[in-house]
């Protein structure tokens, strides 16, 4: 039979062992989180554009109308441009922040960085 300390110390090791990777499970799901709220949003903003411009559309009604209508796409053009370099910026940051997180869960689980 085992002695109460040879269970701790196995209880011990059981839970430094599984630390790590119950903190990279955390990690992971408010990473993936973060990211599907990233990707709603933006695709949310997207939809809407293309709803107002769509609307802008039907509403022509007359050479004016057209005119109008033709400044606002280009208007919208380089809108949507600007917004997509700005989304691909902040998906990079985004995933550049998760790969910081991770990389220092793992220097902090390795055996020479504690």
């Amino acid at each position: 039979m085992m002695s109460n300390d040879v269970l701790a110390k196995m209880s011990e090791q059981y839970q430094s062992a599984l630390s790590p990777v119950i903190k990279a499970n955390k990690l992971s799901a408010a990473n993936l989180e973060a990211l599907v709220n990233f990707q709603m949003s933006t695709l949310q903003s997207y939809v809407d554009m293309a709803m107002t411009r769509m609307k802008a559309a039907a509403d022509i009604s007359d050479p004016a109308g057209l005119q109008a209508f033709l400044t606002g796409q280009a208007e919208t053009i380089s809108s949507l441009n600007q917004k997509f370099m700005d989304d691909t910026k902040a998906l990079g940051d985004l995933m550049g922040r998760f790969k910081s997180e991770f990389d220092k869960l793992v220097k902090e689980s390795l055996p020479l960085g504690k």
